[in-house]
């Protein structure tokens, strides 16, 4: 239990960092979208909606040998909203128990999931878990923390009304999955979660079980009462349904007598198992129609009306895009916010270009290498050269304040949004002679080419700029 609490902190701690911070900007082994890439929902949704397949979804497997191997332990250890939801107070005792009916939701919305996939198009995937807390710390925290280039650069010329009211509709997910706790513990997870769907598939028969000694158990029924997702039937000896158990251990814990245990036992199906009979699995097949018929026919397959990133469009949008928020929260042009449109063919949430900044350069890409699923695509080397790209920030030292005259300036360096993509230098060191004031250095392998420092440069003609320059600069 308390390994499972330690595990379960280091890796919510991990993904908070990585989505907030954005460790995997600065640590290049450590990509920003971990998690979503470990998320075997997301990485089968795409497969199929794309028919391709594509070198970084395959650490999703990992997370179903895992499972195959321990059960739902990704559920019970590592998904970040499972933890924030055992963090979270819930009912507990008799009147948080829910009809065993109710666990066929999270295959209605696996299967609501997959059919639409099946059309191409990845709408549903908002209800994936990691993209539920992920959304909001993308539009909310990133801001409070200082990595929202939107808050930080052109905040005041955009105005956040229209992304702070965004931000908000994605705490909707959020705060809906944790009210649910008002139900029962992790109810979200028994009933609703499509990822707990596709990962209990390949939960029937884990290779490490629960066991329990019939005879050291008293039957004092403490177990079935603490399982935090009612995963033990109390007339079947207290065994569990491995689908359901998240492998927490707390039954283990609780257990008086130590009567249960976890062992490798390999075999057949666990008993019991959740067996619907032939009208429960007709209700869930209706309703998962229903449900994909509602988020495919409002969709108008008409022509794209609206202006997309760089080296993506809306047939690519429609079959990769999970609708995390990671590619807008990585713009460091503030140029990107979320779509929500209900009638154009990718559907609400999908990025697009807000075509009020002009700053938005090929050269960048850094929504591309935030995108987990490949959604936004990364120029290759034939393209980048056929599209001319690979410009970088050029320093005037004849028209640079600092550089020509020794006056203290560096508001280029300010209104840089890449840490260290301009360094302040020596003038004295760099040209032998003169005041030892600090002139800005372009570092070549970091700058973006966003032009935000010619936008922030004082000097006109401005004396940093990557070509093109945008309109307005000053040239």
């Amino acid at each position: 239990m308390t390994l499972r609490r330690a595990v379960q902190l280091a890796s919510f701690t991990v993904f908070v960092l990585l989505t907030v911070i954005g460790v995997g900007a600065s640590v290049g082994w450590l990509p920003e979208s971990l998690f979503s890439r470990l998320d075997p929902l997301v990485a089968f949704a795409a497969i199929i909606a794309s028919r391709t397949r594509i070198a970084i979804w395959a650490v999703a497997f990992l997370t179903i040998a895992v499972t195959v191997i321990f059960g739902r332990a990704w559920c019970g250890w590592v998904c970040p909203l499972g933890t924030l939801l055992d963090l979270v107070p819930a009912r507990k005792g008799k009147k948080a128990r829910l009809s065993r009916h109710w666990r066929l939701g999270k295959y209605v919305l696996f299967t609501l999931v997959v059919g639409a996939a099946l059309l191409g198009h990845l709408g549903p995937m908002v209800l994936d878990p990691v993209t539920v807390i992920t959304r909001p710390l993308q539009e909310i925290a990133r801001p409070f923390y200082g990595a929202d280039s939107l808050a930080r650069n052109v905040g005041p010329e955009l105005g956040r009304g229209y992304i702070r009211a965004v931000a908000l509709l994605s705490l909707l997910p959020l705060i809906g999955v944790l009210a649910l706790n008002a139900i029962g513990r992790r109810t979200w997870c028994r009933t609703l979660c499509p990822l707990g769907g596709l990962l209990a598939l390949f939960s029937k028969a884990p290779g490490i079980r629960r066991v329990v000694d019939a005879g050291a158990c008293t039957s004092c029924a403490r177990c079935a009462r603490d399982c935090p997702t009612d995963a033990i039937e109390r007339t079947e000896g207290f065994a569990s349904s491995a689908a359901e158990c998240t492998v927490c251990m707390q039954c283990a814990e609780e257990c008086p007598s130590q009567a249960i245990h976890f062992r490798v036992e390999l075999g057949q199906v666990l008993a019991p198992g959740f067996r619907p009979d032939r009208r429960e699995a007709v209700a869930a097949i209706g309703a998962a129609g229903v449900s994909l018929a509602a988020v495919v026919l409002p969709i108008h397959r008409g022509p794209d009306d609206i202006l997309r990133p760089p080296s993506t469009n809306d047939a690519r949008l429609s079959e990769l895009c999970i609708r995390c928020g990671a590619c807008y929260s990585a713009c460091p042009a503030g140029a990107l916010r979320p779509s929500l449109s209900l009638t154009n063919v990718a559907g609400p949430w999908t990025p697009m270009l807000d075509e009020r900044p002009a700053i938005c350069s090929l050269n960048c890409n850094r929504c591309a290498s935030a995108c987990p699923t490949d959604a936004l695509h990364t120029p290759t080397t034939a393209e980048r050269v056929e599209l001319g790209l690979g410009s970088v920030a050029q320093v005037d030292r004849d028209r640079c304040r600092a550089w020509a005259r020794g006056h203290e300036c560096m508001r280029c360096q300010a209104a840089c949004p890449i840490a260290g993509a301009i360094v302040t230098g020596d003038r004295s060191a760099e040209m032998g002679e003169g005041p030892p004031v600090g002139v800005p250095i372009v570092d070549p392998e970091k700058c973006v080419a966003c032009n935000l420092c010619a936008q922030a440069c004082p000097a006109r003609p401005v004396a940093i700029y990557a070509p093109p320059l945008p309109p307005g600069a000053g040239m």
